[in-house]
């Protein structure tokens, strides 16, 4: 949402910063991300997200629905990442020495999102995880799975953005092969707006493996990166590259990584 917008104006890249930063605002967006994972023993993982940030607006609610689809490069036998719950060497179709590339598992997340006020958001909802790559290959959990979510957001008038972001979720069927999917996912996130739409921010995902022995279950990164807001007529672009250290990973998980992302926002249709 763009707080203090009157009727008819166009967005100031402030308004703008606030609506890329919170997650839950209405506005319709279509986010493309690229990460890169480096330092894992048996090699690279390239992921490249497409998603699609759907909103459905009610009179002092919404529901903010994400879809993402994932495409993967991975080696096998990598772990510490959201969607690579357990390491797994599969066949690797069509890859030199048993690397794999195509479509991952996708992901899909529903909030449901009261209106509270212009500094704090809350949403509540599901994750659901599809595993739309082949079980036979180490693209993926080879599981559907689903557990709950919750955002919180706080929004100060002017410089910063707090967020907060959590999800479970457990395999409830797939195939009979893979092991049993257990896996956290909290992102803590703040910002901080400077002068003409950049800012600085740390975005971090945690990830805990419930499955895994307790020394090969987390991961937590450690990381900061830089934005940009750009207007373009009504709506807006946001830029963001952010790079990570793992402070804590698997013994086969990487041990940093680089994220790029570039997100089309859409102003509110009235």
């Amino acid at each position: 949402m763009l707080p203090a917008q009157a009727e008819g104006l166009t967005p100031s890249l402030a308004q703008w910063q606030r609506t890329a930063q919170n997650p839950l605002s209405p506005n319709f967006s279509l986010p493309i991300e690229y990460k890169f994972h480096g330092g894992a023993p048996d090699g690279d993982v390239h992921i490249g997200s497409f998603g699609a940030i759907m909103p459905i607006r009610f009179d002092g609610w919404n529901i903010i629905n994400e879809l993402t689809l994932n495409i993967m490069g991975t080696p096998g036998d990598i772990t510490g990442i959201r969607g690579l719950p357990q390491p797994y060497t599969g066949d690797g179709h069509g890859g030199s020495d048993g690397y794999a590339a195509g479509l991952a598992d996708t992901y899909f997340t529903s909030y449901f999102s009261p209106r509270i006020n212009d500094e704090f958001s809350l949403g509540l909802g599901a994750t659901f995880v599809f595993p739309t790559d082949e079980p036979s290959r180490e693209l993926g959990s080879g599981k559907f799975s689903i557990g709950p979510a919750v955002m919180l957001v706080y929004q100060t008038p002017k410089y910063w953005t707090l967020g907060l972001q959590a999800q479970q979720i457990w395999s409830v069927i797939g195939s009979a092969e893979r092991d049993h999917v257990s896996q956290m996912i909290v992102k803590p996130t703040i910002n901080y707006n400077l002068p003409d739409g950049w800012y600085l921010q740390s975005n971090m995902e945690v990830i805990a493996n419930w499955e895994s022995p307790s020394d090969q279950r987390w991961t937590v990164p450690v990381g900061v990166g830089i934005g940009k807001i750009f207007a373009v007529g009504k709506n807006a672009i946001d830029t963001r590259i952010e790079g990570h250290y793992n402070a804590v990973t698997p013994d086969l998980g990487p041990t940093w990584s680089i994220n790029a992302s570039f997100t089309f926002i859409f102003d509110e249709l009235d």
